[in-house]
């Protein structure tokens, strides 16, 4: 169907349900989803209000209902939306944005939450200028390469591709190497944005690198002993297509490091192979970056090896002493045979494996300032690994 011309239709019948995947208007505004990171799935146009329908990508699905949308004004005034869940119930909080750059919570008696929050009213004022709604701040392909491109030139890094998404975008990983060999080849591996909703995952995975990457005598000790890998937007896909928790494939992409049935898990698999062939090679550390309900790490448990032993132990530690203001669990899980990260990577190579994870509406500023204080003990605390431990918890290598 051709969106521009229903729009014009709808515009002129003035229809009470102008339903369609894209755009509809009427005599207030014009509502569309027609650009990177939107999701609206129905749109049906009143007189001086819409309902809209957000449905997820597929379904069983995870309640991480996304949407976004565009408003354009026609006249100064106040306009009525109403979301409908087919799948889910409310769970973030709506934002606004004139830019898609700068964000602000929409005032809380501005939203009204009925049926369980299946059903959520916003009453949005309105002047000139077309906005945004959305589940969060946008945080899209163009803006992860403008920052890769910056900290690599910055710091001296290179990128590599290693490999592509089901829609063919380019899965983008930035390597750091010692500039000297060393006997041991020891690696870190961090990987972001499985899942597309979790955008305070990426908030805490960005301050995190710049800090790694930052030309301070830490980072660059670090730098000259440890090889890193980091692939910051596993899943551009999904962040591009407003998904809710897959890749295009439908696939949950932490549910997939085991199978590796998906491009974008198989492009993991061969770094992590690479490790496991190289000489003298030894994983030590892998960071995963999410988001949940609050602010957590999931972790081997206490009595458990790992190679570098008590990592997990002294850095949490490390960084708790530090933070003031920001409150944070360590849940200890049990490794399993569940397709994820964590659970790969530790029964893979013994050594610590990490879902870092941020609440949804922990506070922006904290975010930062608590990402570069887990940095920097994170450094300090593998640096004062040994580095000729015999690697006594690694297990056989398993595919």
């Amino acid at each position: 169907m051709n969106t521009n011309l229903t729009v014009s239709l709808c515009a002129v019948l003035l229809m009470a349900t102008c339903s369609f995947a894209y755009a509809c208007e009427n005599e207030l505004a014009t509502l569309d989803a027609d650009f990177e990171g939107a999701r609206m799935s129905e749109c049906g146009a009143k007189k001086n209000s819409f309902n809209i329908r957000i449905d997820p990508e597929n379904k069983p699905i995870n309640p991480s209902p996304w949407y976004a949308f565009r408003v354009t004004p026609k006249q100064p005034g106040e306009l009525k939306i109403v979301m409908r869940y087919s799948d889910s119930k409310h769970r973030y909080r709506p934002k606004r944005s004139d830019n898609a750059t700068h964000w602000r919570l929409i005032d809380s008696d501005r939203v009204r939450e009925r049926r369980k929050g299946k059903k959520v009213t916003l009453l949005l004022k309105m002047e000139d200028t077309p906005f945004i709604v959305a589940a969060q701040e946008l945080l899209l392909t163009g803006a992860y390469q403008k920052w890769t491109d910056d900290i690599v030139e910055r710091a001296g890094l290179r990128t590599e591709t290693i490999g592509e998404s089901v829609e063919g975008r380019a899965l983008i990983a930035i390597i750091s190497e010692p500039e000297n060999e060393t006997e041991k080849k020891e690696h870190v591996l961090l990987v972001g944005r499985q899942h597309p909703p979790e955008l305070t995952g990426a908030f805490a995975m960005l301050p995190f690198l710049e800090t790694v990457f930052a030309d301070t005598s830490l980072a660059q000790e670090f730098r000259n002993r440890f090889h890193l890998t980091v692939v910051p937007l596993m899943n551009p896909d999904g962040v591009v297509n407003g998904n809710w928790r897959h890749n295009v494939n439908g696939v949950d992409l932490n549910r997939d490091w085991g199978p590796f049935t998906q491009p974008e898990t198989q492009a993991i698999k061969r770094i992590v192979d690479d490790i496991a062939a190289g000489e003298n090679s030894e994983l030590r550390l892998m960071l995963d970056f999410h988001s949940t309900n609050r602010n957590v790490f999931y972790t081997q448990f206490k009595n458990v090896e790992t190679v570098p032993a008590k990592f997990t132990d002294h850095w949490i530690a490390g960084a708790r002493e530090r933070l003031e203001g920001y409150e944070f669990e360590r849940a200890e899980r049990e490794t399993t045979e569940l397709a994820t990260s964590k659970n790969y990577i530790h029964r893979r190579f013994g050594a610590p494996a990490i879902t870092y994870e941020l609440g949804d509406q922990t506070d922006r500023r904290l975010i930062r300032a608590s990402a570069i204080i887990f940095a920097e003990e994170m450094m300090e605390t593998l640096l004062a690994s040994d580095p000729s431990l015999e690697d006594k918890a690694k297990p056989a290598a398993q595919e």
